[in-house]
């Protein structure tokens, strides 16, 4: 399972601006990684005023993080939260 970095913004801040700082951190991961692994690796959705980061690898911590850089530089860090969440495994076959 994953471990994944949820996002919540308070009112007022778009989808919009959320998908243009996260692709920003996408390039920032091709520039240190290239752009094959982060094809390969980077994982995120994003919702309203909502964003989930996988970050169970290396990527996905670089993008999650130039994120929340970018994100608390445009808007503040008090107009957001972020948690991080360690997803149990589910005790499947093995």
């Amino acid at each position: 399972m994953a471990d994944i970095c949820r996002f919540k913004f308070k009112d007022g801040i778009n989808s919009d601006l959320i998908e243009s700082k996260i692709a920003l951190a996408i390039l920032s991961a091709e520039g240190v990684f290239g752009q094959a692994k982060v094809r390969l690796n980077a994982a995120y959705i994003v919702s309203k005023n909502k964003a989930v980061i996988d970050v169970s690898n290396e990527v996905g911590e670089h993008i999650a993080q130039v994120f929340t850089r970018f994100m608390t530089e445009e808007v503040g860090e008090k107009r957001f939260i972020v948690e991080r969440i360690k997803e149990k495994d589910s005790g499947g076959a093995g």
